[in-house]
């Protein structure tokens, strides 16, 4: 399995859509949001993504493909 942590920055159009709930039905991966900053204009998540690689790659294409930024948090990949 692999953990992964990200940064997912939501734009105002996207804030009130449930994405990451899309995310658990669609990708075997356990998602765990470690911090969350959402106003009416934005959104700015930590999640940690835990599966198997080639899950995440689907998940996050699925997530960008939706309008939302992913941006890795450098240095924090980890396999076991």
């Amino acid at each position: 399995m692999n953990l992964v942590r990200l940064q997912l920055i939501y734009p105002e159009d996207k804030v009130k859509e449930p994405i990451l709930c899309e995310v658990c039905k669609r990708f075997d991966l356990v998602l765990n949001i470690r911090t969350a900053k959402v106003t009416k204009d934005t959104g700015i998540l930590t999640i940690e993504m835990d599966g198997e690689a080639e899950e995440i790659d689907k998940a996050v294409k699925f997530i960008e493909e939706r309008g939302v930024i992913v941006q890795p948090i450098e240095g924090q990949i980890f396999t076991e």
